[in-house]
């Protein structure tokens, strides 16, 4: 099953958690499990967290993106969405600014976590992007009744 889901929201601290909460209902309407929602909701508000106290957007949106057994998530502040206004540097998408760097590796190893191929840039304009992956068909951790 291929489709895409977009949420925009306020850049306000509230609509993060709004944000994760509607994501993990968007994957739990899938019929999976409680960990990939609970990975999903979490990482939603952590990375829209981040994009709230960075961006100087008035609101940012989440971009999920279900592909076979992996969802693709997007979070952006308006800045970033407009064509041209980000620029390769080096070669990757974005600037590493120096004044970010230090949060943008904290935040990348928070959101390794719980998802893959994690993304984390900030554009020359002060746009912001944080992509990552969650895999949908989480092992469950939960302890199974003995026999």
């Amino acid at each position: 099953m291929d489709f895409s889901w977009a949420l925009t929201l306020p850049r306000e601290q509230i609509s993060t958690l709004l944000a994760g909460r509607l994501a993990g209902a968007m994957v739990m309407g899938l019929g999976l499990g409680p960990s990939a929602a609970g990975a999903m909701r979490s990482n939603v508000q952590v990375a829209g967290g981040y994009l709230v106290m960075h961006s100087h957007a008035p609101a940012f949106r989440v971009v999920l993106s279900v592909s076979g057994i992996r969802c693709r998530v997007d979070i952006t502040d308006q800045a970033f969405t407009h064509a041209g206004q980000y620029a390769r540097i080096n070669g990757r998408l974005g600037s590493e600014r120096s004044d970010h760097h230090s949060e943008q590796s904290m935040i990348h190893k928070q959101l390794a976590i719980h998802a893959d191929a994690v993304e984390v840039h900030h554009s020359q304009i002060d746009g912001i992007l944080l992509r990552f992956q969650i895999p949908l068909l989480q092992a469950n951790h939960e302890p199974q009744p003995e026999a």
